[in-house]
């Protein structure tokens, strides 16, 4: 390939090469680049020396970017685009998630190598994404792996990725340890009042009001459920929101009236919620929204929109989807992801 002394194929993604080649554009040349990062270190390396080390570094592929890899992304950073694409594949509400699980695996594959993955930001949001990736496969130890590889940069990530590994963490707490889910939510609520992107803000405070709601859903401690808690929680998301999050919200209150003895109206905010995960595409909420759908109505109705709800999840190879959607009807289910 044209650029490539080694005659090798270029590598699939983003390579050391389209780095240096991003900084020379940035710059103007790559001496200009050098002179930049020599500054930047107040000269402890001369020009020439880090030039002849970034035409090193662009030879190097997908591999550890090394020392002067490291050096350019702390001072540079990655192209926002990229950034962007890393956020998107961590975040659950995006549709990314709704992509079939190998292809969002594939995906993963093919961006969580370095350049890419040596950036700390992007580091975060791509451990972000393989967590909810195994954790559509329903294998929960691996998710906890994906986070603890992370943790120690989350002080430093940011309020989005530290929103998002905190709803992660809570949802792998949520079988066992609901005095942990709690302290993780709770420490969740003053992260909303930093800065991030609107959109974002509204659907992690959809998934943290889920969560808080599925607490009063389920008898624990010895309570007993309280469906009315649940929905004065789930009317506090916006009604005009982005559809994931008005999706969220009309399937919460859909639970929360049936359960208070509406199935009629529990039955049309079942519907709603539908309509509101279909306009968004978000295909994982539309088949948890048909699932409650047919838990409420039952029937032929109810079958009728199990059978939908169960085509969804084969069709993007979900087994967290699979599994619930074959529990009973009289089961409560589950918040979060």
């Amino acid at each position: 390939m044209p650029g490539h002394e080694t005659g090798q194929a270029a590598p699939a993604g983003f390579s050391w090469e389209d780095y240096v080649a991003w900084l020379v554009a940035q710059h103007g040349s790559l001496t200009a680049v050098a002179e930049r990062l020599a500054s930047l270190r107040g000269y402890e390396d001369d020009v020439t020396s880090i030039e002849r080390a970034l035409r090193r570094l662009r030879t190097r592929g997908q591999r550890d970017g090394g020392t002067w890899g490291a050096r350019a992304l702390a001072a540079f950073g990655l192209p926002d685009a990229l950034t962007e694409r890393a956020r998107w594949m961590g975040a659950y509400h995006s549709r990314f998630t709704d992509l079939p699980l190998p292809l969002a695996q594939d995906l993963l594959r093919l961006w969580d190598r370095p350049p890419v993955s040596e950036d700390p930001t992007s580091h975060v949001f791509l451990a972000l994404a393989h967590a909810t990736c195994v954790l559509r496969g329903d294998d929960r130890e691996a998710g906890k792996t994906h986070l603890a590889r992370i943790r120690p940069l989350l002080g430093k990530a940011p309020p989005v990725a530290r929103v998002e590994a905190l709803l992660t963490e809570a949802f792998l707490a949520s079988r066992d340890d609901v005095a942990r889910v709690a302290g993780l939510l709770d420490e969740i609520e003053p992260l909303f009042e930093l800065p991030m992107p609107a959109n974002d803000r509204a659907c992690l405070f959809a998934r943290w009001i889920d969560q808080r709601a599925f607490e009063r859903n389920r008898s624990w401690g010895g309570k007993q459920p309280d469906p009315a808690a649940a929905e004065a929680l789930y009317r506090r998301i916006p009604e005009d929101g982005p559809a994931f999050a008005r999706a969220r919200r009309a399937n919460g209150l859909a639970y929360a009236r049936w359960k208070q003895g509406f199935p009629e109206e529990g039955a049309a905010l079942a519907r709603e919620a539908c309509r509101h995960a279909g306009d968004g595409g978000h295909m994982r909420m539309r088949a948890m929204a048909l699932n409650m759908l047919a838990r409420i109505v039952g029937g032929e109705e109810g079958a009728e929109a199990r059978r939908r709800a169960m085509a969804i999840a084969n069709e993007l190879e979900d087994e967290v989807l699979r599994l619930r959607f074959e529990r009973r009807a009289g089961n409560k289910g589950r918040g979060g992801l």
